[in-house]
């Protein structure tokens, strides 16, 4: 019985070293069958009225290198707005969707989609508030959607190149008025690609 369990024991090590070798030989080849995307940059953006925009603009794509979807989320930080209507004070905004690049090469456009929220707060309507005698404005969490396209290119072994556009579609819905999120939206920077 001494003997059984000891030789248990030893093919149970053998299999255990064996399994573990495959496991290290699958991690390593694995970044080289994904490619993860991140970039952060400046955001420039268009509303109706002469107004402009300005956000902090961060995303992290993943995507097989083999492959032409790749999936996406991207962040806004709100900034600032100047011009003759600048209809918030805060508008933030997380998106996550799915893009199809039309080209493996070192330049690749790119179109997609992201349904999001927006945590936005109205700098024009809000409600009276007659114990405060002050005017509130309602901070809420908005559906919105964004259509995409722009366009990579791929210089260097870390670092890539971009430049997109994009429409974002929603209302800013708070207990006064509803206020459009409608805008255009201009992207460019460098990123990195691993």
């Amino acid at each position: 019985m001494v003997k059984l369990s000891t030789k248990g024991m030893v093919l149970a090590l053998i299999l255990g070293v064996f399994a573990g070798n495959v496991n290290a030989q699958e991690n390593e080849t694995a970044p080289d069958k994904i490619k993860i995307k991140t970039a952060l940059s400046f955001s420039a953006g268009l509303l109706t009225e002469n107004t402009q925009t300005i956000q902090l603009h961060g995303y992290i794509g993943v995507r097989p290198k083999q492959g032409r979807i790749e999936l996406r989320g991207d962040g806004f930080y709100f900034v600032n707005s100047v011009g003759d209507r600048p209809r918030f004070t805060i508008n933030h905004q997380l998106y996550a969707g799915a893009f199809y690049r039309f080209s493996d090469a070192q330049i690749q456009p790119y179109v997609g989609f992201q349904p999001g929220i927006a945590y936005a707060q109205s700098s024009e309507y809000g409600r009276f508030n007659e114990v405060s005698n002050a005017v509130q404005y309602k901070k809420t969490i908005n559906p919105v959607g964004s259509v995409t396209g722009g366009l990579d290119f791929f210089a260097e072994k870390l670092f890539f190149m971009f430049i997109e556009t994009r429409y974002i579609f929603g209302k800013h819905k708070a207990d006064s008025y509803p206020v459009f999120l409608d805008e255009w939206r201009f992207s460019f920077g460098l990123g990195f690609h691993f």
